[in-house]
């Protein structure tokens, strides 16, 4: 241990380092998204898959016909994940990191309703959803993001509002 340093100090030092990939939904928000996307796209609540856990493999997971995976992916990987599942007509509502939910040009549809979601770990992300469900390219589903907010007992995220001086 170094000088000064306590116990507490020395051991946190030897504890995993957290990623965005460790952004683990909250049950309350996990459950409201889910009852959401249930009524919207009307796929059967008995065959939804959830293949993103810890030591999860989902390429190895047992998709069985009908069902649809509702889940948070590792953020990373999330091309890759949307990849998998569309050359495998495996139907998906995945949570996705509101800076990054464009990357790519995929046949999918987004959700961007404008959430703020405080997960496990402390981290407050601006989260969007990625789907192979819906007529729109973008949408913005304002009950999902009133959900949400319920669920985490806080107002509707805004956006920053800056004031400038009248020269600007």
């Amino acid at each position: 241990m170094a000088r000064g340093e306590t116990y507490e100090e020395f051991t946190a030092k030897f504890e995993p380092k957290r990623t965005t990939d460790d952004c683990y939904t909250p049950p309350e928000v996990y459950d409201c998204v889910l009852r959401w996307a249930h009524r919207e796209y009307g796929f059967d609540l008995a065959k939804v898959a959830r293949p993103f856990y810890p030591g999860g493999d989902y390429e190895r997971e047992d998709y069985s016909e009908g069902c649809t995976v509702v889940d948070n992916p590792p953020f990373s990987i999330m091309s890759k994940i949307i990849d998998f599942y569309e050359e495998r007509g495996i139907p998906y509502f995945l949570f996705g990191p509101g800076l990054s939910l464009f990357s790519g040009n995929r046949p999918c549809n987004y959700l961007v309703p404008s959430i703020i979601v405080t997960y496990e770990n402390g981290a407050k992300v601006n989260t969007g959803f990625v789907t192979s469900y819906g007529d729109w390219k973008i949408d913005t589903a304002p009950e999902l993001a009133q959900a949400v907010a319920d669920a985490c007992k806080q107002g509707p995220s805004v956006q920053n509002a800056y004031e400038y001086p009248a020269e600007v």
